[in-house]
């Protein structure tokens, strides 16, 4: 499971998506390593825009965000999760 309020995971939103007003939900399938680092992301439903797709995809591959891994009989094991990031402005 992913926290997005945890820190370093959160994306900043785009600045261009800001001033058109973009907003949206970002549906990903992220591969979460045995050490809880994030492997790799894939978009499983775009939110319409590009921008918010990729700032969300980019913030998880940077390494700042960390997680629980999945376990297998009590051992940490490289797991996929489905997550959901919903852009809306605040």
């Amino acid at each position: 499971m992913i926290d997005f309020n945890v820190g370093g995971c959160k994306p900043e939103y785009p600045r261009a998506s800001l001033r058109n007003e973009e907003t949206g939900t970002v549906a990903l399938s992220v591969l979460i390593g045995a050490d809880g680092s994030v492997a790799d992301v894939k978009i499983d439903k775009s939110s319409g825009f590009r921008g918010l797709d990729n700032a969300v995809r980019s913030q998880l591959m940077s390494g700042s965000c960390k997680n629980k891994p999945g376990t297998v009989d009590g051992k940490p094991q490289q797991t996929w999760a489905k997550v959901q990031y919903v852009w809306k402005l605040e």
